[in-house]
């Protein structure tokens, strides 16, 4: 079985290879650079220095005398120090010269003044017929003569340059650079990696249930990876917390009606009930229940088709106040037995392309939650109005109002404000708001709640108007 390397050593190997590679080429230029630099041939330079500064003096004297065996003398001294000379006139024809220095060796010099001002500073190089290297210096012996001191460039091994004082040096600098770039390359890597071990850890975690926040360090792309990591932790447990509670709540608003029917069954069946009025009311809390049941359900199927998009929407242009208005009068004996009145203000019409069924059962389930929890003799408001391309319609009580922390949550399955209606006539299974909720943005809108704690609550609905409209 193959083990795949760790991404630190991928990342230390990567900055390595880039380090040694970078350090190779940075020896390659300074070997080849001092292969051609004149540092290499000081040496050189200061015999062939010696040579023209001893010699231009010397000839000066005896120049203009019987010569030869003078200058003989005089540049067998020069050969000595591995130094080739010469002596040219002012036109740069050459007089006199050393045994082994041809004429085809040095260059063409038409101006030796000129020339002898170039090499005051500096040695010149020239290749001769044979493609050979010679440094050359014109030195004035005097207003008609002039000094040709040259000497060979020589080839210089690889291995030399590891002997010149100023290459060891540098080679000790290089080579504590590229340990220094090693450990740099290490805490770079372990810098970037440290973060990411964190986070594959805690994947590790969520896999087992423990939902740990990542520190979030690092660099910017690591940072952001570990800010989604910590969202979708939250998500998860918020997740798997949100279906732990739909069990808990299915199986609870399951377990109540079913006691209630099993219990009354049970009682009809061993004949424990006698008489009709028993009969009559175990039968009607029976189909109280199955009636429950059969809500609950139809709930339920409701909310698993939203969430997996399969809910059947049979969208039409709907004319909005006539939709509100209907939903209102459905609730006619409902106003009327607790004395509560709805105030509508439309404004004009406004058409949406919506599922007039699913829009309505929103509408009806914000009104008859209104009425729950309106005190009789109050009022509702509905208002209907238009933001410029949405639809806004509100729904506003003088109940007791909600929370804060649960205005977080209204929306949630199952949850319900007032916990004391439980069992009580009319509750619900807290299923209304969260279909809602889900219709709502099938449709492309959104819903919200705004509420102050004895104030009362407004419920929002925005929707995307249609452009078409029937009139």
């Amino acid at each position: 079985m193959m083990h795949s390397s760790s991404i630190n050593t991928r990342l230390w190997l990567t900055y390595t290879m880039i380090i040694f590679l970078v350090l190779t080429f940075a020896s390659a230029g300074i070997i080849f650079a001092f292969q051609r630099s004149p540092l290499l041939y000081r040496q050189i330079f200061l015999r062939m220095d010696l040579v023209s500064n001893l010699l231009t003096d010397r000839l000066s004297f005896v120049i203009n005398a019987d010569w030869d065996p003078t200058i003989q003398l005089f540049f067998k001294e020069a050969e000595l120090l591995d130094v080739q000379v010469g002596i040219m006139d002012s036109s740069g024809t050459l007089l006199f010269h050393t045994m082994d220095y041809s004429v085809d060796q040095i260059p063409q010099i038409n101006d030796p003044s000129t020339t002898a001002e170039r090499s005051a500073n500096r040695a010149l190089v020239f290749s001769d017929a044979e493609k050979e290297d010679w440094f050359y210096q014109i030195s004035q012996i005097n207003n008609d003569y002039y000094l040709l001191v040259a000497a060979r460039r020589p080839d210089v091994a690889i291995q030399s340059l590891f002997q010149d004082e100023l290459v060891k040096p540098l080679l000790r600098t290089g080579l504590f650079a590229l340990i220094g770039a090693f450990v740099l390359s290490w805490l770079m890597a372990e810098w970037i990696t440290r973060p990411l071990r964190k986070i594959s850890e805690s994947a590790k975690n969520i896999a087992v249930g423990k939902y740990e926040k990542v520190p979030i360090e690092g660099p910017m792309e690591v940072q952001q990876l570990a800010l989604a990591m910590n969202d979708m932790s939250q998500k998860v447990e918020k997740s798997l917390q949100s279906q732990r509670d739909f069990v808990a709540n299915v199986s609870h608003e399951f377990k109540t009606p079913l006691t209630s029917i099993q219990g009354f069954s049970q009682a009809i069946y061993d004949g424990t009930v006698h008489n009709k009025k028993d009969i009559q009311h175990a039968s009607d809390v029976i189909l109280n229940e199955t009636n429950r049941l059969n809500v609950l359900v139809n709930d339920l199927l409701t909310l698993a088709k939203l969430d997996a998009g399969t809910m059947s929407m049979t969208k039409e242009n709907v004319e909005l106040n006539r939709l509100m208005q209907s939903s209102i009068e459905r609730f006619y004996y409902e106003l009327e037995k607790a004395d509560i009145k709805i105030n509508p203000v439309f404004s004009d019409e406004i058409y949406l392309h919506a599922d007039a069924v699913r829009l309505g059962q929103v509408f009806s389930n914000l009104i008859d939650n209104a009425i729950k929890y309106s005190t009789p003799g109050s009022e509702i408001q509905v208002t209907i109005s238009r933001q410029g391309r949405q639809a806004m319609v509100t729904v506003s009580d003088t109940g007791p109002g909600i929370s804060e922390e649960e205005c977080a949550r209204i929306f949630e399955r199952f949850y319900q404000v007032d916990k004391s209606r439980q069992g009580g006539t009319g509750r619900g299974v807290g299923l209304g708001l969260a279909i809602s909720k889900q219709v709502v943005e099938a449709h492309g809108g959104e819903i919200s709640v705004s509420s102050k704690v004895g104030e009362g609550s407004t419920f929002m609905v925005k929707l995307p108007i249609e452009d078409a409209t029937n009139k």
